[in-house]
């Protein structure tokens, strides 16, 4: 029906008046140099690594509930499970490439700012409800990496191409996960105090994102890497 509106069009609404402001923060990320991208490589390693065990926790959680809306989000958070396994193998395999030691990126410690933007994620979807982490995902995945980005930091850096799989899988798995999350946020049975859950989780996510580009900035600055 014309002029209807979903829990998935309002939030790509509020995230699209976000969008710009966060992508010109981000960018700041990608200054164009070798130890600048190692960097970002650290903080990507420490986010993808929670990647599946926030989905299982999501999974867990989505499996124990009985409202109508836990059936979707448990066979949506096994799919996702599937898609986004063996991902943090490809940082590492690109921080190699880039030059870096894997076992010192595996023993970095993550940023604070990364454990607060996870953290959060937990403490939604243990002590509120799983959708929770549908927010989170959104502004993740609906916003997805541009496919030229790889092409142009190879020619900034120097890099050879096999530097940068993180970024160009997830140009490509990004736009087809963004699809089915608006599927699910158009058509689920969604309660609107869920929904103001999923706000809030997504609005909590671009801001701790916005913390990990200012705890970032400096560090890639120093290239103070052992």
């Amino acid at each position: 029906m014309a002029g209807r509106t979903t829990p998935g069009t309002r939030l790509r609404a509020l995230l699209d008046l976000l969008a710009p402001g966060l992508a010109r923060a981000s960018g700041r990320m990608f200054p164009g140099d070798r130890e600048a991208y190692l960097s970002w490589l650290e903080i990507s390693y420490a986010m993808t690594r929670a990647t599946v065990p926030l989905l299982r926790a999501a999974l867990q959680e989505s499996e124990r509930r009985t409202d109508p809306v836990a059936p979707v989000l448990a066979s949506y958070y096994t799919a996702q499970i599937e898609d986004e396994s063996g991902h943090s193998a490809w940082v590492v395999s690109d921080y190699a490439a880039a030059g870096g030691t894997p076992r010192n990126l595996r023993e970095r410690l993550a940023a604070p700012a990364v454990a607060r933007l996870v953290g959060a994620q937990y403490y939604w979807l243990r002590h509120e409800h799983p959708i929770a982490l549908l927010g989170h995902i959104a502004v993740l995945e609906w916003y997805p990496p541009a496919g030229e980005l790889a092409r142009s930091l190879a020619g900034r850096t120097g890099l050879p191409g096999t530097a940068f799989r993180t970024i160009t899988g997830h140009a490509l798995l990004d736009a087809r996960h963004g699809d089915r999350l608006a599927r699910l946020l158009d058509t689920g049975p969604i309660s609107r105090r869920q929904e103001s859950l999923l706000t809030r989780s997504a609005l909590t996510s671009v801001r701790g994102l916005g913390d990990v580009v200012r705890e970032f900035v400096p560090r890639a600055e120093r290239s103070d890497r052992p």
